[in-house]
């Protein structure tokens, strides 16, 4: 039997679009073994069964690998909510491969995971970091495998993270964008990339909230979200130095480095928006981690 941890992830980052993500202290536990028939508890009904995304990737990983897919037992424990911006479909993906590679035996390295996930999510900016720990850019050459930088994150930073009681699909997200944008723009965001990654491997806040002005994909997706400009302004006037949109939404993160303002505002959100969760969370430099039990 053995146990797959894998952490929340926040993609994006404000201005770093389909390129960077970050793994977070939100986490989603996956048991397996072998079993007579297939067997998979703790999520709703309607997903224990062949379709589960978990099982779904451990039988893709076999079949990548040249291996028949065999019974097995999973056990799905998560804190990460569904659909809300916060990588929990590429928990899935991540926990199903490393299981695959643990009950058949197969030692593989996390650059061969990643290339795995990224192939069956289609992207590598959640399942890179949900893969790697802390903050990864991530991007992929012409007919190549993805290539992900890794920055480790400043331990000081705190990320105060509001989750509203709906969903924001990311096919709906994704229709806001818009498909051309000016030289302009490309040239606004290109620096402002640097200037994030730099804040967050330093813990700079300053240099993230100057950095953290997207004009690409923030500007369309807040329509998406009823409370997001409320949320802004409870953050911002709370002490937060910034806030961005974790994925396509609905979650929103708020950045700051002092513990006690990220405590006193998360008192202030749950007073003001009942509704949401709330949490303070770190980075995650470590990823996804397997133990036998």
């Amino acid at each position: 039997m053995i146990k797959v941890t894998v952490p929340a992830t926040s993609a994006n980052l404000g201005i770093g679009y389909d390129t960077l993500g970050m793994a977070v202290s939100l986490y989603a536990h996956f048991t397996f073994d072998h079993a007579d028939a297939l067997a998979i508890t703790g999520c709703p009904e309607e997903f224990q069964n062949e379709d589960n995304m978990v099982y779904q990737a451990f039988v893709q990983a076999l079949d990548a690998w040249g291996l028949e897919p065999f019974p097995i037992s999973i056990h799905i424990e998560t804190d990460i909510p569904v659909a809300r911006g916060l990588g929990s479909s590429s928990t899935c993906v991540v926990a199903g491969i490393m299981g695959a590679a643990a009950l058949a035996r197969r030692t593989v390295t996390r650059d061969e995971l990643v290339a795995l996930a990224a192939q069956m999510e289609g992207h590598p900016d959640n399942v890179a970091p949900a893969l790697l720990g802390a903050a990864v850019c991530s991007f992929t050459p012409t007919g190549e495998l993805p290539r992900c930088l890794r920055y480790e994150v400043s331990d000081r930073l705190r990320f105060v993270t509001i989750i509203p009681p709906y969903e924001v699909h990311t096919s709906e997200a994704r229709k806001v964008v818009p498909q051309e944008v000016p030289l302009s723009t490309t040239v606004w965001q290109m620096g402002r990339i640097a200037g994030l990654t730099r804040g967050l491997e330093t813990g700079n806040t300053d240099l993230i909230a100057a950095a953290n002005d997207d004009r690409l994909q923030e500007p369309y997706r807040r329509a998406l979200i009823p409370d997001y400009e409320a949320i802004r302004a409870t953050c911002l006037e709370g002490g937060a130095k910034t806030l961005w949109i974790s994925g396509s939404g609905s979650t929103l993160m708020a950045v700051t480095d002092d513990t006690i303002v990220a405590k006193f505002l998360q008192v202030r959100l749950r007073e003001q928006f009942p509704d949401c969760e709330t949490h303070i969370l770190t980075c995650d430099n470590a990823g996804a981690q397997i133990e036998y039990l």
